[in-house]
Order: structure tokens, then sequence, then C-alpha cells
């Protein structure tokens, strides 16, 4: 019996010894490597150093890696361009009808459509007055495009930061004789103001006479939000359903960009176009642009690694023959 528990203790000792000796080999070979990779590196620097074909090798390598990161910096920037909503503004003939309505919004890819009219409103702030084209559309349209609720019984008008640096100019130069009493709360105030507009085609008011006098002053408020839109933007939601009796254009957005063509080519079948066009012209322009930095980007990618890879072989070609 003891000899047999004796057996089993020699034998687990000797695993023991065995599996450390395995790990001092290990160890030893893991610094091995660390110091022969060590070894390259001073060897590489070195050559960096000294040789003028290491020195262009990395000059190679580095410019195939910012060819690579401006690759990757612009397949990103068409993936964003995309994945976001591409927005038309359509005019086909005579006032839009709900049929034409329902007919868009059965395309492909359509989030959402709306009646749009352009319509002069006179703003009031501060007795200081400005006239903005502001952009009429409906209120399902406004709430999804800006991503806010509109005030109950109350008017908004949105607007971007351009338009808002736009209507502090109109002020500025509408009514220079009372400045300080313009320009600073719309400054400083945040992002909404309370105002007071008059809207060009409102019902006018009558003197019981039959005499027409000019619409009277309502309150509103005005609001600066985030949009896509680069240039001034003033949107205001439909009242009255002026859209349903008098518009004749449309806004619609897809879900998303495309980059054949294929959504302005349903549209013009349909029978309408497109008012900004320019935009579309513009977008399509810079996407042309990226697509050939990638182009180019891949070739020089290509041309700096071959050569680079070249290059190298010959270096240790010589070094060898050394």
């Amino acid at each position: 019996m003891k000899t047999c528990s004796q057996n089993k203790v020699f034998a687990k000792c000797e695993i023991a010894v065995y599996r450390s000796i395995l790990v001092q080999n290990r160890c030893t070979g893991i610094l091995e490597k660390r110091e022969e990779m060590g070894n390259r590196i001073k060897h590489f620097l070195k050559l960096r150093k000294q040789n003028d074909t290491v020195k262009i090798i990395c000059i190679f390598v580095l410019a195939g890696i910012l060819c690579a990161i401006s690759v990757v910096y612009h397949v990103w920037g068409i993936y964003h361009y995309v994945n976001t909503p591409a927005e038309y503004i359509l005019t086909g003939d005579g006032v839009v009808s709900k049929k034409r309505v329902d007919e868009l919004l059965k395309n492909e890819g359509v989030a959402k459509v709306s009646r749009q009219m352009d319509v002069p409103v006179m703003v009031m702030y501060r007795g200081a007055k400005a006239e903005i084209n502001c952009t009429m559309l409906s209120e399902e349209y406004v709430k999804e495009l800006f991503d806010v609720a509109p005030l109950p019984d109350t008017k908004t008008i949105y607007m971007n930061e351009a338009a808002l640096s736009e209507l502090q100019q109109a002020l500025w130069e509408n009514n220079q004789s009372t400045p300080d009493m313009v320009i600073p709360e719309l400054t400083e105030g945040g992002a909404e103001f309370d105002i007071r507009y008059s809207m060009e085609g409102d019902p006018a008011d009558s003197d019981g006479e039959g005499t027409v006098v000019a619409p009277q002053y309502k309150a509103a408020k005005l609001m600066v939000v985030k949009s896509k839109e680069k240039e001034s933007f003033f949107c205001i939601a439909e009242v009255d359903n002026r859209l349903l009796k008098e518009a004749v254009s449309i806004r619609i957005q897809y879900e998303q960009h495309d980059l054949d063509g294929l959504q302005v080519e349903a549209l013009r079948k349909l029978g309408y176009s497109i008012d900004n066009e320019n935009v579309l012209i513009e977008e399509e322009y810079k996407i042309q642009i990226k697509l050939l930095h990638i182009k180019y980007g891949l070739l020089c990618f290509a041309i700096c690694m071959i050569g680079a890879g070249m290059l190298w072989r010959l270096e240790r070609r010589v070094l060898n023959d050394r």
C-alpha cells in the first residue's frame, strides 16, 4: 500500500516538474521571440537612417496608409448619404388632388408626402417689421420633418439658423431707427420668440359697409430648429385648408437616397417636374467627387503597396548578397 501511494506521489511530482519545464521553455521562447523582434526593429530603424531604399519604402507605406484612410472616409460619406432621407419638391398640372397624394404614397420607399405652397408673411417683432417667404406644409409633415409637436392653439413659424440670420438682417435694414429694440432678444432669447404675423391670403376683415380693411396681426411663435436645409428656410403648418384649395406643389420624402436615379425617373414618369433639381445636381456632383476619390485612392494604395513590396524584396536580396 505504501509503495503504491509513494508511486502516485512520485508520478504527481514528475508531472509537476514536466509542466514547470514546459512553462519555462514557453517563457524562454516568448522572450527569445521578443528579443528577435526587437533586434529586427533596431535593424530596420538603422537601415531607415542609413539606407535610401528603406526610406523610400517607408514613404510608400505611409502614402498607402493615407490613401486607405481617404478611401474609408469617402466610402463612409457615401454610405451616410444613401441612408439619409431624400426630399423632392414637385410640380404637376393644377391644384394637387388627394388622388395624386395617395398615388405618390404608394411608391416604394416613400416616407411622407405633403402639399406645399409659398406664401409671403409679414413678421412684427417689438414694432419692427420684416417680410419673409414662408413654405406652408401639412401639420403631419412639419411634425415629422422637424421632430416637434405643434403647440396647441398657437401658430408657429419654424426656421433654420440661416433663416434666423436673414431675419435679423432684414429687421436691421427695415428698422434702423430702433436697432436696440430689435436685435438683443432675438440674439440672446434662445430658440423661441413671441411675434405677431400677417399672412397674405388670410380672410380679410370688413368694416360692415363692404369696405375691405388690412388683415390684423395675430400672435405666433417663431422657433429655430435644426434642418438639413443649408439655405434659409421658413416653414409654417397648414391653416384653414388652404393647401387643399390652392397648393400646386408637392413635397415628398423618401426613406433614403438612391445612387442610380430611379426615384427621379419614377417621379418624372408620373408627370412631375423637379423644382429643387439644382440641389440634386449639386448632391450628384459631390457623390461623383467622392467616387473619384475612392477610385484613385484604391489605385494609389495598390501602387504604393506593390512598390513598397518590390523595393523590400530587392533590398533583402542586396543584404543577403553582402
